[in-house]
């Protein structure tokens, strides 16, 4: 007989769209189980602000970075409080984490970190061509995870 005391730990990636709201509701709907250890992981990537030709590096503007990044900190907390209502008393252990970097890297470290079984992630649906260009971060963590990705698709 198979082992069933093993507590599994569900990495939910989540960043306030539509989307991640419906992988949230699918896995709580569908695969939370009483004793599961869940983390819900957003990412605060400020990348965008440091590139080149960005209003924030614009000369003569140097408090549009400390603003642009409390803006970002200020959303990710805002999105962390939205998963919160949305769970309230649904019995689940959830523990919530706000990362800083690539949304992708930050989740697959988290789900490594924690030895996770399993991480789920909503998908914006960015055809062939747009994916190639400009990424995306449920393609990353199909690719770089040790564990099983679930994708909610659109």
């Amino acid at each position: 007989m198979a082992d069933t005391s093993h507590r599994r730990t569900c990495v939910i990636a989540v960043d306030g769209s539509k989307y991640a709201n419906d992988a949230v509701t699918w896995f709580k709907n569908n695969v939370h189980k009483p004793g599961d250890r869940v983390l819900f992981v957003t990412a605060i990537d400020h990348r965008k602000h440091m590139q080149y030709g960005s209003v924030t590096m614009t000369p003569g503007n140097p408090d549009s970075i400390t603003h642009a990044f409390a803006a970002e900190d200020k959303k990710a907390n805002e999105v962390l409080e939205k998963v919160k209502a949305a769970i309230d008393g649904s019995g689940m252990e959830c523990e919530f984490f706000k990362m800083s970097g690539d949304p992708g890297e930050c989740i697959v470290q988290k789900a490594k970190d924690t030895e996770a079984d399993l991480i789920v992630t909503g998908c914006r649906g960015l055809g062939t061509i747009r994916r190639t260009f400009i990424g995306s971060v449920s393609d990353f963590i199909i690719h770089h995870s040790d564990c099983p990705v679930f994708v909610c698709r659109h």
